[in-house]
């Protein structure tokens, strides 16, 4: 049995700060650009304390990416059942599909736009283009599994083989638009004259997600039928 005492909790509260302050400073200078003496002045904690409790840079890099794998699959646990509940059934209606498949995508369009998740995005971003040991966390535990869901919703209403190569790829493409918006944020707010993206901003973009997604899809549901 766990017993919480002072220490314990005092500990607890001091490897989340240095968890939370190396997400601020990853994201912001990538691992090589880090320093453990800049993570500590963030986070208020001593220096010996990351290899206390992580060993080194890299293995707080990790605890990072463990802990960004941990908030998608918390954020994200509901919509999953959700979706498994749909996908065991014996004849699943499309129409069905198309709805769990925007509910995801407007999650996701939340979770990487909200102003908490910023240096998570900013740690995937760098990740897909120089991935690491840490990006291997994240897709396994996490993204990976979400892609696979949505890649089955997409089959279903398509009527396609999730397996198929070029249904991998639709998906790959569908999720992409909603990666534009985090990776493309500043053009998006220069060229809309927007400050921000607070909950109206969220309504258009994800209206136009939603929007998008159901003509592409209708698109290759009708010509996966004119096919048969």
């Amino acid at each position: 049995m766990i017993i919480n005492t002072p220490s314990t909790n005092r500990g607890e509260h001091a490897r989340e700060q240095l968890l939370y302050a190396a997400a601020d400073v990853y994201g912001e200078l990538g691992l090589d650009g880090a320093t453990t003496r800049k993570i500590a002045q963030v986070s208020g904690q001593n220096i010996a304390a990351i290899s206390y409790y992580f060993g080194s840079k890299e293995g707080l890099y990790l605890a990072v990416a463990q802990l960004i794998a941990d908030t998608v699959k918390e954020n994200f646990c509901q919509t999953l059942t959700e979706i498994d509940a749909y996908l065991e059934l014996t004849s699943p209606d499309p129409d069905e599909a198309i709805k769990l498949l925007q509910k995801t995508l407007v999650g996701y369009n939340y979770f990487q736009l909200e102003k908490k998740n910023l240096s998570f995005t900013r740690i995937l971003s760098r990740e897909q283009l120089n991935p690491t040991e840490a990006y291997t966390i994240i897709h396994e535990q996490a993204l990976g599994p979400i892609y696979t869901k949505l890649n089955r919703l997409i089959a279903i209403y398509i009527g396609s083989d999730p397996n198929n190569l070029t249904t991998l790829i639709q998906t790959h493409a569908i999720l992409g638009e909603t990666l534009s918006f985090r990776i493309a944020r500043e053009t998006l707010l220069r060229q809309t004259g927007w400050k921000h993206i607070n909950e109206d901003e969220y309504k258009i973009i994800n209206q136009v997600l939603i929007e998008h997604t159901n003509i592409l899809l209708e698109g290759l549901r009708h010509r996966k039928e004119a096919e048969k």
